[in-house]
């Protein structure tokens, strides 16, 4: 059985996002540090949101997005000059949130080099409260649903 947070194995990502790891992103050690992966999901996750109409669909309903869970488990180092690809999948869609599991894989050997998960809620500035999520983005989060294993 795969890790819980795991994507399950021969389920294609929904969504993948290439990065280039930067000088800054590494420490004393020579290899990215661990917050910096946390950054190259929110990456993913805003790129993936732009690219698929996310943005759109909240803009309309006049709602946006917060994070309200984010945790990644590191598996193998990247160091400077590597390329990573996140892959990134939803994995459960609620009422007023959802949630995203992300793959970060070395792209020179497609090293798993850490595994993440993401919990997003549809926030209304307006009323400083959690809403439900948008009929529009509800239909763009269901056709990227993929499914995870027991415990994700």
């Amino acid at each position: 059985m795969p890790p819980a947070g795991a994507l399950q194995f021969g389920v294609p990502p929904a969504f993948s996002h290439r990065i280039e790891v930067r000088f800054r992103d590494c420490d004393s050690f020579r290899h990215v540090n661990n917050a910096v992966y946390l950054t190259y999901f929110e990456q993913a996750r805003i790129v993936m949101g732009e690219t698929l109409g996310w943005r759109r669909a909240l803009d309309e309903a006049g709602v946006s997005l917060i994070l309200a869970h984010a945790s990644c488990d590191y598996k193998a180092q990247l160091v400077f000059g590597d390329e990573v690809e996140i892959r990134a999948s939803i994995v459960g869609i609620g009422r007023r949130s959802f949630t995203s599991l992300f793959d970060a894989h070395r792209v020179r050997d497609d090293a798993l080099a850490a595994r993440g998960r993401a919990v997003q809620v549809v926030f209304d500035y307006s009323t400083g409260k959690t809403a439900s999520i948008p009929d529009a983005l509800r239909e763009k989060l269901e056709v990227m649903l993929t499914t995870a294993p027991a415990g994700a």
